[in-house]
């Protein structure tokens, strides 16, 4: 029987579905060193946000497939599962509706200070005997300007981009730009977005910024110092794809210095972010704990297709989702 090990726990439906072919095994502690000592022997290892190494592969002769839960792969040796022959597998269509609903919450909650509104009220600062709470709101910077007719850029106009895109479209009569140099201009037109070349040339233009490609190498501070200062006084960015794609000083350094008007984090970097993180503690941001997908229909679509995907290696089939076929 195949043994496999999952680093992390996954929906039980997925486990479930792993357990009828397979031994499911877990490290411990959930480490390196647990992985390691749990990984000799196993023919396929199932993976949410740890990262695997070469080492970890090497240490598995018996390993013919991995499987990465979630919409990237970033987290995976690709260059050296690709040396070794190792197939790696994922879900990249398990979250799309999950993501794209908070993607649009943060696009809402920014620009209507509605989570501003809500710490002032909880805080009673908002409050007083002498003075309205219509007054006090503009005091207190609040005064904040419809969504309809604004612009969006969205960098990266894939699955969650492309529905992003079209959905404040409709619902906000938003303008949207999108700037992704792998998807052509006709295709970008039927979601509702006029292509944008260069990045530079889209920024100066939004008053929200959308982050949905993908981390790689080529994406690594995308979004920079430079980029940054392109951006309007008054925007906002939201970054719900992965944290390697903004530079976190230099949007730390945007925002104490009023160079944008706030943000909206969801990925972090390094990720967990550290204690005393300035983005953490600002009033102009709203973060989260990497949580978008943190739904109870995205964990199962996840975990049941990345339990097919490595069943169909092992088993000789051809999957759905492979990162290198």
């Amino acid at each position: 029987m195949n043994r496999i090990l999952l680093v992390e726990r996954i929906h039980q439906a997925g486990e479930a579905m792993l357990a009828q072919k397979a031994e499911l095994v877990y490290p411990q502690p959930q480490n390196l060193e647990g992985i390691l000592a749990a990984i000799g022997d196993c023919n396929a290892l199932v993976v949410r946000n740890t990262k695997i190494t070469r080492q970890i592969m090497e240490a598995a002769p018996k390993l013919a497939v991995i499987g990465r839960h979630g919409v990237g792969y970033d987290t995976v040796d690709i260059a050296a599962a690709a040396d070794l022959g190792i197939p790696i597998v994922y879900t990249p269509a398990a979250n799309t509706e999950s993501v794209v609903e908070i993607s649009i919450g943060f696009i809402i909650c920014l620009g209507r200070k509605i989570v501003e509104a809500h710490a002032s009220m909880q805080s009673e600062e908002l409050l007083s005997d002498t003075v309205t709470m219509a007054i006090m709101t503009r005091q207190k910077g609040l005064i904040n300007a419809d969504l309809w007719g604004k612009t969006l850029g969205v960098v990266g106009v894939g699955r969650i981009g492309s529905a992003v895109s079209s959905r404040m479209n409709a619902a906000f009569n938003m303008r949207v730009l999108g700037y992704d140099p792998y998807v052509d201009a006709e295709k970008l037109v039927g979601y509702g977005v006029q292509k944008m070349d260069r990045l530079e040339e889209m920024l100066p233009r939004c008053d929200f910024v959308a982050v949905h490609c993908s981390g790689s190498a080529e994406t690594r501070h995308l979004i920079n110092a430079r980029t940054l200062a392109l951006m309007k006084p008054g925007a906002y960015l939201i970054n719900t794809a992965r944290g390697t794609i903004v530079d976190e000083a230099a949007l730390i350094e945007a925002l104490q210095r009023k160079q944008i008007a706030g943000a909206a984090v969801d990925v972090y970097d390094p990720e967990p972010p550290r204690p005393g993180n300035p983005l953490l503690h600002m009033e102009n941001v709203i973060v989260t704990p990497h949580f978008c997908a943190m739904t109870e229909e995205s964990l199962y679509n996840m975990a049941t297709m990345v339990a097919q995907g490595v069943l169909d290696v092992l088993e000789g089939r051809r999957p759905q989702y492979p990162v290198n076929p």
